[in-house]
Order: C-alpha cells, then sequence, then structure tokens
C-alpha cells in the first residue's frame, strides 16, 4: 500500500508515450493533475488531419484539463499556470525546455523523468544513443529541472540491463513501464523529508544529441558489432539507411531494422558493404547478417524476402551515396 499522500497538487507536462504510464498512475492513486500540458495537435498522415498527443489521449479519458500551449515560458502562460497554486510540476517527455521563471512557480519546482543514469547521456535521445554506444545498462532519472538541460540534482534512479538485440523502440516500452514506481517514490520521499538529492558529477557526463535522417547513413567500414548497435539505436526512426546497389547499377534505398554480427573471418580483399556468397554482408571488421530490411516506398521484410524479390547476388553492395559518411557524430 502506498504511503503516498493525496493532498500534492500537481501539473503534468508531457507529449511522448514515455510519461504515458506515470500519468496514468497518478490517476489511479488519485493523485489526478490538476493541469496537463501537452503539445499543440499536430497534422499527421495522408490526410493531415489534426492528431492528439499520447498524452492527451489519457488526459481526455481521464477528463482532465487540458493547456497546449506554443510556447510555454511566454508570460501570459506562466501567470495562467501561476493561478493553479500548484505545489510542484512533473514533466515527462514534454518537448520544450523550462525556464526559471516558470519553475519558480511551483513552491516545490517541477522534476523532470529522464529516461537515462544521469549524468550520462543528457539530451533529446538518450535510449538511442545508449544502444548505438553498446551499453549494458541503462534506466530512469528523477532528477529537480534548472536552467541547465538535465542538469539539475538527481532525486532517484533506478537501472536495468540493455538486451543485446533489443531495439530502440522496444527499450523505450520497457523503460515507460518503470516510470511510475520511480516517480510514485520520488513523491513519497518528497513529501516526507526523506529525499536526498545529488548533484551530478561534470566529469561523467556525456551526451545525447537529437537525431536526424543525416546521421542515419550506415558506415560499412565499421565493425559488425557496432553496425549491429546503430541499426537497433535508429530504428524505428530516423532508421539506419544505405542504398542497395545490384549488378546492373540500380540503386534502391533501404533501412535496416534488425542483424546479427556473426564471428567469421572475411574473405581477403572484399570491399565493406559487399554481399558475400552466404548472403552475408562484409563489414570493416566482421560479417553482418541482416535479419529485417526495408526498401523505400516497401513495406519491413525479411532479408530473405528481400533477396527473392530482389533477385538480389552474391557481390552486389550497400553502398552510401552521401558524402563525408565518416562524419557522421557516433557518440563514443
Amino acid at each position: 500500500m502506498t504511503a503516498l499522500k493525496k493532498d500534492m497538487k500537481i501539473i503534468f507536462f508531457g507529449t511522448g508515450d514515455l510519461g504515458v504510464p506515470t500519468l496514468n498512475r497518478l490517476i489511479d492513486l488519485g493523485l489526478e493533475p490538476l493541469l496537463v500540458i501537452t503539445a499543440p495537435d499536430k497534422p499527421a498522415g495522408r490526410g493531415l488531419k489534426l492528431s492528439h498527443s499520447p498524452i492527451k489521449e489519457v488526459a481526455l479519458h481521464a477528463r482532465l484539463q487540458i493547456y497546449q500551449p506554443e510556447k510555454v515560458n511566454d508570460p501570459e502562460v506562466v501567470d495562467k499556470l501561476r493561478q493553479y497554486h500548484a505545489d510542484i510540476g512533473i514533466i515527462i517527455a514534454y518537448g520544450q525546455k523550462i525556464g526559471s521563471v516558470l519553475i519558480n512557480v511551483f513552491p516545490l519546482g517541477i522534476i523532470n523523468l529522464h529516461a537515462s543514469l544521469l549524468p550520462k547521456y543528457r539530451g533529446a535521445a538518450p535510449i538511442n544513443w545508449a544502444i548505438i554506444n553498446g551499453e549494458q545498462e541503462t534506466g530512469l532519472t528523477v532528477m529537480q529541472i534548472n536552467e541547465q538541460i538535465d542538469a539539475g540534482q538527481v532525486l532517484n534512479q533506478v537501472s536495468m540491463p540493455i538486451d543485446p538485440m533489443i531495439r530502440a523502440d522496444e527499450l523505450y516500452t520497457q523503460l515507460a513501464q518503470l516510470g511510475p514506481d520511480l516517480m510514485v517514490n520520488t513523491l513519497e520521499q518528497i513529501q516526507h523529508g526523506t529525499i536526498s538529492p545529488m548533484k551530478q558529477d561534470p566529469q561523467k557526463v556525456t551526451k545525447a544529441p537529437k537525431l536526424s535522417k543525416s546521421l542515419a547513413i550506415i558506415d560499412w567500414t565499421l565493425p559488425a558489432g557496432m553496425i549491429v548497435d546503430f541499426i537497433r539505436g535508429l530504428w524505428p526512426w530516423p532508421a539506419a539507411t544505405s542504398h542497395y546497389l545490384s549488378a546492373s547499377g540500380k540503386s534502391i534505398p533501404v533501412a535496416f531494422a534488425q542483424s546479427q554480427a556473426l564471428r567469421e573471418n572475411l574473405p581477403a580483399h572484399v570491399e565493406p558493404g559487399t554481399i558475400l556468397d552466404d548472403f552475408t554482408l562484409a563489414t570493416g571488421a566482421g560479417k553482418l547478417k541482416i535479419l529485417e530490411i526495408k526498401p523505400a516506398g516497401s513495406k519491413l521484410m525479411t532479408w530473405q524476402d528481400f533477396i527473392n524479390g530482389r533477385r538480389v547476388k552474391p557481390g552486389d553492395k550497400f553502398v552510401s551515396l552521401e558524402k563525408n559518411i565518416h562524419e557522421k557524430s557516433i557518440c563514443r
């Protein structure tokens, strides 16, 4: 039975799926936020119909008050929030930086659920970069928001191992499920005065910059294991990409969803990215077995289906048609 008191007044900031389980838990415990702040509705799909954020969907179902400001730090927004006389703000995957004036609206400040073990992986894409960099462990951190990005004092953490085959979308879901217990435990400690904030060690800070399609181009000269991590860390967006180049010279853009590094020696003098006799790929070190692939304009398919459909032959290649692929910012 939770020791959480139900008289805490909360305003919840969130947009993405990461915060959905935590918001649902607060509602189930009778700690419905006074207000849910989420991103404005955006056009989506072929019809460009306005689409709600996952957090708004939860708030609508629970009949909570919803506010969708374009700029959350605007003076009129801050004045509106001040009228709620909330004790604390909770922010999870909201998408806007919170300024000091807004932080000071709350007597207990604003606390943030961040998807890494801070001070590692500060930034917009901590889950992705943890996988790309081959980390074996990650977790969640609840921290006190300050004016610097992800630099506030750590209030609570939980860790978990990273499965060597898990993709970013799957790890995102796993971490989201850890959020409710960690947040409730943190709120209990705040209410009972037992919380022990810890400063982050600046010597241990690593970055998790925002992802982009320009960062998603595979460098086939890397070792097979690094390419595997790169592929699973970027799925489903922006998705690790390359071009399939057939013997006839036809080029097809493709994205990779899953692969496996093999501990087998490469034939001598084979260019990285070349499809070998056993239909594995040559890399800078070792062979790569493709498991799932998505040609542009087509659905996700198995590697065997791609081989059959495109009449793939040994000697065909995966190449980058973009320049300077070696300048990708892999944060190692």
